[in-house]
């Protein structure tokens, strides 16, 4: 492009299990919840409401993301599966297109030997303080993963050092044009702020968790729910968890604000796409739970925020219902890129429903989880001592799955807007009705009545796995 008419840059926030219903979108979406930095984006571009991520566990979701792919058709499967060096993604598409791509925050995406082929700079932040388990061995709390309070010193964390990197970068450091992509930790359990973020939500208005119900539920949910102590818990205490929660959301917008008053005052905000989204949720007291699960498909795990503000947009303060995907990320910002590639995947550009061409990319959306006993490469390393520091408090949710693979099962969800169906491999599938359930409480799976619905999402599924199944090599060579 010529100098009269640059390459946007291009900015891609992704903090670390957040729900898509913890924004507030000027209280239209959530009128508790305090987000004016993201709020300012949505005011500024475009706000999803219904995208959906293909994967709840933080490594497959991410490379499904950049890589427009599904978990099946490109293999990253669990936390240990990450991309390979011949594999394309985003970031190798922008650097060998001129963009400077430049990463600063966790990982979950890169296999170590892949990093120089996709990445110009990866700036490490210092590692900062972390806040260790507060509660003694027999405390209802000690495993729930929240740990509350913290310090202004406990604060100094890694986040804050991705932004103040981030910021140094484009002060001082970067070239036009660039791609900027922080991952950042918050609001990943466990779940603990600084002031004044943690006494920022009134505990009695916070709204009542879903409750806990496990007759119609796969094993694992009644498995967590008491192997992590949280059968002990009152309602207060999962309210207390949920104003935690909402504080590091808050601390998460806070951080991003910060990024965008240097954006403009560098004077790179105008010609900037930016992206916030996320890659999974968390139940955050749901259903009695709190963390994840890697074959739950729940709203609050897989449906996750999406702003998008592309360069000088003309499109403004607009919310999409309409159903999209996390995969769609990856052609949106090769479209706004300019960068054309027949690279195959299966991510739908979003710009011409934003600018209002189309009504709608998709009538369903799916997402995979879980892995198979053959696969132990997939599971997680088993944790022998539950006071062993950091990772003590993953001792549970390492272990059940090693005593009872079935609850780790491969599965698959289709959604609709009016239906959700969850297949397993093995344990209990569910079945649940949007309009009249939308909160997935009444597991409809073994109803009669609704086989007819459950034959046309099967249906819809096979199409899908029929279209998706793998993914040939696009460059189309052969050696003779």
């Amino acid at each position: 492009m010529s100098e009269e008419n640059p390459k946007p840059n291009i900015i891609i926030f992704i903090p670390d299990e957040m729900r898509g219903d913890c924004i507030s979108l000027s209280g239209r979406r959530n009128p508790i919840i305090h987000t004016p930095n993201f709020d300012d984006l949505a005011k500024d571009g475009v706000a999803f409401t219904n995208c959906f991520t293909v994967n709840p566990v933080c490594g497959p979701s991410r490379c499904c993301t950049f890589t427009g792919q599904y978990v099946h058709s490109n293999g990253h499967r669990s936390l240990y599966q990450l991309l390979q060096p011949h594999e394309d993604n985003l970031f190798k598409f922008l650097k060998n297109n001129g963009y400077e791509v430049v990463w600063l925050g966790r990982n979950d995406l890169f296999n170590r030997d892949a990093i120089d082929q996709s990445i110009t700079k990866r700036i490490r932040p210092k590692i900062g303080a972390w806040k260790t388990n507060p509660y003694p061995l027999n405390h209802p709390m000690r495993k729930s993963f929240y740990f509350g309070q913290r310090t202004l010193e406990e604060s100094n964390d890694p986040d804050y050092h991705i932004i103040q990197k981030a910021i140094k970068y484009l002060n001082s450091e970067h070239k036009n044009p660039f791609c900027l992509y922080i991952a950042l930790n918050f609001p990943h359990p466990p779940y603990t702020v600084e002031e004044p973020y943690f006494s920022m939500y009134d505990r009695e208005t916070i709204p009542e968790p879903i409750p806990s119900k496990f007759d119609d539920k796969p094993k694992f949910m009644k498995l967590m729910h008491e192997r992590y102590g949280l059968d002990n818990l009152k309602n207060e205490d999962f309210k207390e968890i949920v104003a935690t929660y909402y504080g590091m959301i808050t601390r998460v917008d806070h951080l991003f604000g910060q990024l965008i008053d240097e954006l403009k005052q560098i004077g790179e905000y105008d010609n900037s796409a930016i992206f916030m989204s996320a890659d999974h949720g968390d139940y955050a007291g749901d259903y009695g739970l709190t963390e994840k699960w890697p074959n739950a498909f729940q709203d609050c795990l897989v449906n996750v925020p999406l702003i998008i503000k592309t360069p000088k947009s003309q499109i403004k303060n607009k919310i999409i219902e309409e159903l999209v995907q996390t995969i769609d990320i990856f052609p949106t910002v090769l479209n706004i890129a300019k960068i054309i590639t027949p690279y195959t995947h299966f991510g739908i550009d979003l710009l011409p429903l934003i600018n209002n061409e189309i009504e709608t990319v998709r009538e369903v959306v799916f997402a995979e989880g879980g892995y198979n006993p053959r696969e132990p490469q997939c599971f997680e390393p088993v944790i022998s001592n539950s006071n062993t520091p950091g990772i003590g408090i993953y001792y549970d949710k390492t272990n059940i799955p090693n005593e009872d693979n079935s609850t780790v099962a491969r599965s698959v969800m289709i959604r609709t807007k009016y239906w959700k169906l969850i297949i397993r491999d093995k344990g209990k599938e569910e079945l649940y009705d949007l309009i009249i359930d939308p909160k997935e409480t009444n597991n409809l799976i073994d109803s009669k009545e609704q086989n007819g619905i459950k034959l046309k999402l099967k249906e819809k599924l096979l199409r899908w796995y029929l279209r998706t199944s793998d993914n040939a090599n696009w460059k189309r060579e052969r050696n003779v």
